[in-house]
Formats: structure tokens, sequence, C-alpha cells
């Protein structure tokens, strides 16, 4: 063993070499060598030497790329972060080596040390510039079938960047291909991982290209199926998908064809036996309705949310005008078909004017607005007390419900109709900071201490002629100036100059 100083002479043969420095095959076979048996020193030094060469020795390059991979495990933290450094400059070398070099860093990226994860992270974001098609596919390949302890800070790093491409991806906005690859990528994720994996990549899609992942997401709703109400797997899987598409739409975009599917689904929505894959439907439903709609669209699904709405309408109606004990209504359901028809309805003026319509529904709607109001009250009033938090939520959520249902169906039994769908859905309400002073307690179960009157303040009426004359007498009246320049002052003997009243400041 020659030690530091045998390695820098050969770094010099090298070095000197330049173009030629392939021919020194030897020398950089020796510095290859000296990773497995060398010291801690002449380990850091071959870190920074093997990058160096690289390119000129492509028939030993795997073997060098071992070795540089070596000297990213080893236990001295100089050496290893100086081998972590070098990996990008193979690829400079070798461009080739991207997606292989890439995953690798991924690998690495749960290593211990603050220091140490920052140097890998800029040498990915290296290779991101240099290669983002490679680069991307040797992360992905780390998220989709790497280890559990891989998997976490893959992706992590992985949608952090891409939230900010501008900085770490530069080229990814201008290029066309680059997007679709990323967003299939995605997708290729998406497809092992939980719901709120997916919500979340799909939200790192839409920011890269809306319109390639709405038409991505349309595909996973699998609308070409025959839609089966027996089947749950099916029902469940447009349900949840249904609102992620939905939220990369905007308002202008057209909906024809989740509404066309709908169409298909509301003549069985009564063949759904569950009220939870119901009320996902109504609710998707409800915000594909929020989409600029035109006639046809809604004529495609509109007589079956009046089926519907009227299947949640009750019956029998009550001719008292107090209603002691409300009946059973699912408000969450009413407020989805109400806002559809509402949305839906207006498109097509004719549909609800109809005699045989407007006779059967509206005193049923009358009836839901009474039941709200007593619904409200009664959820007002127990509201007082110390309830848990996600009790409050839970009465928060229920109030919003109500509301919204009482301002939906207003509108529908007023003369004439006026459609409305201006609310906040009730499912979209943050209840983060809930608390229980929303809630207003009743009047009959709690007394409040009657407040003060404030004092009355004399006023000129009230004003006691004594106390004006008092303080008339008490002011001290304005005295003008007198002595040699009184006289130049103007209205200083009691006179008015015509030429200052005419003046305007």
């Amino acid at each position: 063993m020659e030690g530091v100083e045998g390695l820098y002479k050969k770094f010099g043969v090298l070095a000197d070499a330049k173009d030629k420095a392939g021919e020194y095959e030897e020398e950089y076979l020796s510095i290859l060598s000296t990773i497995s048996n060398g010291s801690d020193a002449e380990k850091r030094l071959c870190a920074s030497f093997i990058p160096r060469f690289f390119k000129s020795f492509p028939n030993h390059q795997e073997a060098a790329f071992n070795a540089q991979l070596d000297l990213c495990e080893a236990e001295e933290a100089v050496i290893r972060r100086e081998a972590i450094k070098g990996l990008p400059d193979l690829c400079k070398a070798d461009p080739n080596l991207v997606a292989r070099m890439s995953s690798v860093l991924a690998q690495l990226l749960p290593i211990e040390g603050h220091l140490d994860q920052t140097i890998v992270k800029h040498c990915l974001v290296q290779l991101l510039k240099q290669d983002p098609h490679a680069a991307v596919s040797g992360i992905v390949k780390q998220i989709v079938s790497g280890e559990d302890s891989v998997r976490g800070p893959a992706k992590k790093f992985f949608l952090e960047r891409l939230a900010d491409s501008d900085k770490y991806v530069p080229t990814l906005q201008s290029d066309e291909k680059l997007k679709a690859f990323i967003i299939e990528q995605l997708d290729n994720m998406s497809k092992d991982g939980l719901y709120d994996e997916f919500v979340e990549l799909m939200q790192v899609a839409g920011g890269i290209d809306r319109k390639k992942t709405v038409k991505t997401l349309t595909k996973l709703l699998d609308m070409e199926k025959t839609f089966d109400p027996s089947n749950t797997e099916q029902l469940e899987r447009f349900a949840m998908i249904l609102p992620v598409v939905l939220k990369h739409h905007t308002k202008t975009n057209n909906t024809s064809a989740i509404l066309k599917y709908y169409g298909t689904i509301l003549p069985l929505f009564s063949q759904i036996e569950s009220e939870t894959h119901k009320i996902m439907l109504l609710q998707g439903l409800a915000e594909t309705t929020q989409s600029s709609l035109t006639e046809e669209d809604a004529a495609l699904c509109l007589d079956g949310i009046y089926s519907i709405l009227l299947s949640y309408l009750p019956e029998n109606v009550p001719t008292d005008d107090e209603i002691e004990e409300p009946p059973s209504l699912n408000f969450s359901a009413l407020e989805c078909v109400l806002f559809a028809l509402n949305k839906t309805a207006c498109q097509v003026p004719s549909f609800l004017k109809e005699e045989s319509r407007l006779s059967d529904v509206t005193p049923k709607l009358n009836f839901v607005l009474r039941c709200c109001t007593c619904f409200a009250k009664r959820l007002k009033g127990s509201s007082i007390g110390d309830d848990t938090p996600d009790k409050v939520k839970l009465k928060t959520k229920a109030y919003k419900t109500c509301n919204n249902t009482k301002e939906l169906a207003r509108g529908l039994v007023s003369t004439p109709l006026v459609y409305k769908s201006d609310i906040n859905f009730s499912w979209k309400v943050d209840l983060t900071n809930v608390t229980n002073r929303l809630f207003t307690p009743l009047a009959s179960d709690t007394k409040r201490a009657p407040h003060p009157k404030p004092p009355i303040s004399p006023t000129p009426k009230r004003r006691r002629q004594s106390d004006s004359g008092h303080q008339r007498r008490s002011q001290q009246v304005y005295a003008p100036p007198q002595g040699r320049y009184s006289g130049s002052i103007s209205g200083a003997n009691g006179k008015e100059e015509s030429k200052r009243d005419r003046k305007r400041f």
C-alpha cells in the first residue's frame, strides 16, 4: 500500500493525461482496489477520484459504480457524504445511469442525519434536472415496489418537488410528453395505495396538467360498464373517485358524460341497499350539477331526481300547525336531491310548472319547511351543556344540513318559483374550529340578567333655564387685540370687509 501519497501520484498521472487518461488503466484499477482495504483518508480520496475519471474507463464502469456505492455505506460520515455527492457525476459521464442512480438515491432518503438527507435530496434534484423522464421512473419504482421504510420518504420527496416544479423540474410545463409521463406514473402509484394517497397524488397531477388529469380520472370511473346496484365494489369506486374528478373540473367544464351515466343510475336507485352508498351517490350528483348545465344535460336525469325526491318526502302530511314530534326525515338526502332539482329544473322551467307535479310536491315541501324549523330549534336547545368536540361537530353539521334543506325548499314553494343553488354543502363545511358557542341557547332555557339602563343624558329640551343662563354668564367674551397694529386687522373693530367675504379658501 502506498497510502495517500501514492493515490495522489496516480491521480496526477490520470489528470495530466487528460483525454488520454483511458490509457492508464492500471492506475484507475489501483484506485478502485484501495476501497476494500484502504484507510479512511484513502477512501475519502477515492470517493472523489472515481467519478472524476469514470468516463475514461467504459470497460470498468460497473466496477466503479459498485465501488462508489460501497463508499456510500461507509460508517465514517465524511467518506459517506463525499461518495454520495459524486453519484450525479457518474450520470454526467453516462446519462444512461440516471434511472438506476435515482432509484439508488431514493433508497438513501431514509438515511439518518439531516445533512446526509439534504445531500441525497440535492443529488436527486440534479438528476431531475438532467433527465426528468429517467429520474422520475427511478423514484417511482421505489415508491411502488420499494421497502416500506423507503416508500414514504420517496413519495414525500417526489410530491414536494412536483408541487414546486418551476424550481425543481423547470422543463415540465413546456414538455407535454413529460407531463403525460408523470401523470401516468402518478396513476400507477395510486392503484395500490389508500384513498387518501390517491387524492393526494391526483391533486399533484391536477397541478401539472388539469385536462390530462381529468381525462385520466374519468377513465377510472368505468362509466363504460353497465351500472349494477348490487355490485358494491363498482358503486364504492364510482362514488369515491367522482369527488376527486369534480375537484379538478371547473364550473365551465362539461359534465354531460357523468350526468348521462347518472341517468342510468337513478332509475335503479331504490335497488341500492346501503343508505350510506345512496348518500354518497346523491352527494356526487349534487356536486356534478354545480357545473354549467345545458337543457340537454338537465333532461338526462331530471325525471330520476324528481322521483327520488318523492321517495324521501312524507306520504301523509299532517294539517296541524304545531309539530310536537317531527317525523324522521333524511335531511342529508333531501339537501342533495333538492339542490340537484333546483339546478336541473331551472334549465327546464316547464318541468315543475306542470299542475300534477306542483300539487303533489308543494304541500310536502311546506311540511318539510316546518320540520326544518322545529328540528333547528331542538338542535339549538340540545347544544346547551358540556358536549364533547365530536358531538358539537355532529350537531353543527346537522344544523347546516337542516338550514340548507330549508333554503332550497323555500324557493320551490314560492310564487313564482325561485330556483336557489347558492349554498355551501353541509358535507364540505370546515368543522375544525367549531365550539359550543356556535349554537345560541334558547331563551326559555336560560335566564339572562337584565341589562342596566344607561343614565339619561340631559338634552337641550330637558336642560333647566337656570343652567343655560348660568352657562351663558360664565362664558368669557372674546376681546379683539388693541394697540399699534390692531387697526390693520380685518374686522378688529367689528367691521367686515366685503373683499374678504368674496375670497374663497
